[in-house]
């Protein structure tokens, strides 16, 4: 049975109007930076993102932010028996400062997924301190070991298959190479979708300032068009029954439209031991 599990990797705050564009600017809220670990597929477990390397490099672009009550990443891991070396792939939505930041933990035999578009993104100047050298040097390190990093070359709506229940779809709409991560669980499909959403109840479920039909409301961090932002979101929506952003609490969809949020820490919620 294939679920995914979410791991809060620890919180940063933000203002208001970076979650959803012109919502109360100049008040400050405390977000989640989730990991998530996916179980029961062929290849062993798999994580999508890897959170930030540290709060002071947090600081460097301004945020601040806290580790997880439950401890970092690899002490994550290892409270579920789960060796660095034990994750068969990583796959990165993208690799801003909070979501690339803990991936060198992992040797060379774990492969790391990530758009090309996004890596040259990366390290082209153009995204200044939200791409940090450790994390992007990390990345091109393996580039020139054997197995370590799978390009994709996808276009924006292109699905790339990875195994049996395991895909990846090139979403645009917060950065040029962002990826969504899509998984086949018994309870239908989940749509990892990294930074093309950040609060699902006011981009979405409840869009704040909006007055046309199914309009999803933008962010105010996006290094693509206002009308690219919109595409990928109102793409991330169709066909898939969990929404995960990488900063909120994941969101049942039915049509299109937000009808539940999650209470747990797994999607699909995992039945309770008799």
């Amino acid at each position: 049975m294939v679920d995914i599990e979410i791991l809060n990797s620890g919180d940063v705050t933000v203002d208001t109007s970076f979650l959803a564009k012109y919502r109360t600017p100049g008040t400050p809220a405390p977000v989640c930076v989730n990991t998530f670990l996916i179980h029961g597929l062929s290849i062993g477990p798999v994580l999508v993102d890897t959170g930030f390397r540290s709060p002071e490099i947090m600081a460097t672009v301004g945020m601040a932010a806290t580790d997880a009550v439950d401890g970092t990443l690899d002490v994550q891991l290892q409270a579920r028996g789960i060796k660095p070396s034990d994750v068969a792939m990583i796959v990165h939505t993208h690799l801003h400062i909070d979501h690339a930041g803990k991936t060198d933990l992992f040797p060379d035999s774990t492969r790391v997924v990530v758009s090309r578009r996004e890596l040259e993104v990366s390290c082209g100047g153009s995204g200044g301190p939200g791409y940090p050298a450790p994390d992007i040097k990390h990345i091109l390190r393996r580039v020139w070991r054997r197995d370590a990093v799978q390009l994709l070359d996808a276009e924006d709506g292109d699905i790339v298959d990875l195994l049996p229940g395991l895909a990846v779809e090139r979403s645009g709409g917060h950065t040029e190479g962002s990826l969504s991560v899509l998984v086949e669980t018994h309870d239908g499909l989940a749509r990892i979708c990294g930074d093309v959403f950040y609060n699902l109840e006011h981009q979405l479920g409840n869009p704040f300032d909006e007055v046309l039909f199914a309009e999803p409301h933008l962010s105010g961090n996006t290094a693509v068009s206002e009308r690219q932002e919109r595409r990928a979101m109102k793409r991330a929506t169709q066909g898939c029954k969990w929404l995960l952003p990488s900063h909120d609490a994941p969101g049942r969809l039915e049509g299109g439209r937000l009808i539940a949020r999650t209470v747990g820490s797994t999607v699909p919620d995992r039945p309770s031991a008799s």
